[in-house]
């Protein structure tokens, strides 16, 4: 009897557990909907608040990604930022859910929404996620559930934010993105050295070093301005959260084969 969709119990239909669960979710879909009718979002206090949050300075500091594509270097709001502007954008419903895992194909199936319980406006991707992660090395499967879980909360965040980006107005996106600019360029109590060294540092801890930077920039560590230490700040944020890979933004030393290794000795001698 517990396998039924019910259970009966001196006469009675009893619910099971999955009933009641699915019950109490769409009520609370329900009560979400209602009160965000009742309680619609003021536009103005809302950029307002978006705006203000732009000019924290370690917001602003992980609010861009940015990455080469065609040639070209496109940059766009990280999910700390979707997720930030959604917050005080108000009424907007996000997540991420595993919706099954398979142990014989090791991968997970995925899904990623935003809705704007305004107006109705729901966006969701669903997606597969194999249960692999890739090195230098090769790749490995992964078995140990902590690992599985970071790997589908990883890629789960792309496309939360990119499902977040889809619900907000586009020119908030673009005026919040601005503002955080501003806050990197503005006054810093900290000499632009310090920040230079900090962020030099933060990159070596990815594998980066200085004159991989310093090759990129075209100059020397000493002499980086604002601007450059800003898109510094987006290829790091970058890298951070898998938007690209290193090879992608800096020079990176060619790896010889056996063959190739032997005929640089030969023009050597």
């Amino acid at each position: 009897m517990n396998e039924l969709t019910t259970q009966q119990t001196n006469g009675a239909i009893v619910p099971t557990s999955a009933q009641v669960e699915t019950s109490r979710a769409v009520q609370e879909v329900q009560a979400a909907v209602l009160v965000a009718q009742k309680m619609p979002r003021d536009e103005i206090r809302a950029t307002k608040r978006i705006m203000d949050a732009a000019k924290r300075k370690t917001l602003a500091e992980q609010a861009s990604y940015c990455y080469p594509r065609g040639g070209q270097t496109v940059t766009g709001p990280s999910i700390r930022a979707a997720e930030t502007m959604a917050k005080y954008w108000g009424n907007i419903s996000y997540g991420t859910k595993e919706l099954s895992q398979n142990k014989n194909t090791h991968t997970s199936e995925m899904m990623a929404y935003a809705w704007d319980l305004e107006t109705n406006t729901r966006v969701e991707k669903i997606f597969q996620v194999e249960h692999k992660r890739d090195t230098k090395k090769g790749n490995y499967s992964l078995t140990d559930n902590r690992e599985i879980y970071e790997l589908t909360a990883n890629f789960g965040a792309r496309r939360l934010r990119a499902c977040i980006l889809e619900v907000l107005p586009s020119d908030i996106v673009e005026d919040f993105l601005t503002e955080c600019d501003k806050t990197l360029a503005g006054n810093n109590d900290i000499p632009l050295k310090e920040r230079v060294a900090k962020m030099i540092t933060a990159f070596e801890g990815l594998g980066v070093t200085q004159d991989q930077i310093e090759k990129r920039l075209g100059c020397k560590a000493d002499v980086i301005i604002e601007r450059q230490l800003v898109e510094l700040r987006k290829i790091y944020t970058s890298l951070k959260d898998n938007f690209g890979k290193i090879s992608d933004y800096f020079e990176t030393q060619k790896k010889f084969e056996p063959e190739e290794a032997q005929n640089v000795l030969k023009d050597k001698k």
